[in-house]
């Protein structure tokens, strides 16, 4: 009998099974790829501040940004640059390898290539089979760490999140823009935006290219990267498709049950405004494992004992994701011409100071309450919105 049993090696899982590991706890984590780490999930952008506050792998930090180009439907672009956000550019494969080294040296199993079948959870156990001949695995607690991936939720009595949007990626060595650059409007990606994030990979020039849209990613994403290959001279270049995914908007309707615990994008915990997960999903896994600790010692482990891991997400992350789903549904309703307003007004007007006021790059509801309350992006908002 374990202790607990997560199933996703994803910086969620990994970072709950050290915390559980380095107290004391007999943990196994299930990971259904061969290789932690790929592929990669994300565009791997994390806010440099949480590499201290969780005590993150530092070297797999490829570079930081601090500055964004915001281009509008119309070509118009403007430049936010400030100190206040300082993202970190992670390599998303060493990253997950780097949580999973500290996992094994705190005493993690970590079992690659195996695959979950089912989850069984009785008054007693959980019990987790995989694919092949590795035999059940029974444990006093499971955590669901297994990404966009709900077909445990379902089983489990979880719930899905009632929204999701699609994702596209893709890593390619050119010399592209200076800045972080996200391109908005119906045309590039609908409800949503494109972006470069450039860096370096072993002294070369690299770019990530990624698209978020309601709908039809994969065929926006290719016309948004033949654009890019247009632009920087790469026309003749082949390049392979682009990975997609889906990503939730907003939580899943419980993220307990009794000896049950989901984290992360199984969870539906990401930012709503960008889709970004890491973050969300390094607190929940931390707030996991404080959870847990507290239960296995207590020898409590029903679900109205592990309902105070959603109190304590909902605490830290709550506000954050109800202001953010809220702005989000007011900023995908914009249109071309509300798009191009808001970028002239930002280079005209006060918006780029206040946001170098409130920015920051883990925590975005201080920007979107200040932008709701200018006056003038209220007016482009609304006219927008019954125009």
């Amino acid at each position: 009998m374990r202790d607990v049993v997560i199933v996703g090696a994803g910086p969620a899982g990994l970072l709950a099974a050290t915390q559980l590991a380095t107290r004391g706890r007999d943990v196994v984590v299930l990971e259904e790829h061969p290789d932690i780490g790929i592929p990669a999930h994300c565009t791997g952008l994390l806010g440099i501040d949480a590499f201290a506050e969780l005590d993150l792998p530092r070297e797999t930090i490829l570079a930081t940004a601090r500055a964004a180009r915001f281009v509008a439907p119309d070509g118009s672009s403007v430049t936010v640059e400030t100190d206040r956000v300082n993202a970190a550019i992670v390599d998303r494969a060493k990253f997950d390898q780097g949580l999973a080294s500290r996992c094994r040296a705190a005493g993690v199993e970590l079992r690659s290539a195996a695959r979950v079948r089912t989850i069984c959870v009785s008054d007693r156990r959980v019990t987790v089979t995989t694919e092949g001949a590795s035999g059940a695995i029974a444990a006093r607690a499971c955590v669901l760490a297994c990404g966009a991936n709900y077909r445990f939720n379902r089983q489990l009595g979880l719930g899905v999140p009632r929204a999701f949007v699609q994702s596209a990626q893709l890593e390619r060595p050119f010399s592209g823009p200076e800045h972080v650059e996200v391109h908005l409007g119906r045309a590039v990606a609908p409800r949503g935006f494109a972006g470069v994030v450039p860096f370096q990979r072993d002294g070369r020039a690299c770019q990530r290219l990624g698209l978020m849209a309601e709908a039809r990613a994969g065929s926006l994403f290719r016309s948004f990267a033949e654009d890019i290959r247009n632009r920087f001279g790469l026309a003749d270049e082949t390049w392979p498709e682009a990975r997609l995914k889906i990503l939730p908007l907003g939580p899943v309707a419980k993220t307990f049950s009794s000896r049950l615990l989901a984290v992360g994008d199984a969870a539906g915990l990401v930012k709503p405004t960008t889709g970004g997960g890491i973050y969300y999903s390094l607190i929940s896994g931390q707030f996991a494992a404080e959870t847990l600790d507290e239960a296995l010692r207590d020898d409590d482990l029903d679900e109205s004992r592990l309902r105070e891991y959603e109190t304590r997400w909902r605490d830290r992350l709550g506000a954050e994701i109800r202001i953010g789903l809220a702005f989000r549904l007011l900023a995908a309703r914009m249109n071309d011409r509300a798009i191009d307003s808001l970028v002239e007004l930002a280079r005209v007007d006060g918006i780029v100071p206040m946001l170098r006021q409130t920015a920051d790059f883990n925590w975005h509801r201080r920007s979107a309450l200040a932008l709701l309350r200018h006056a003038q992006f209220r007016r482009i908002l609304l006219t927008s919105l019954w125009g």
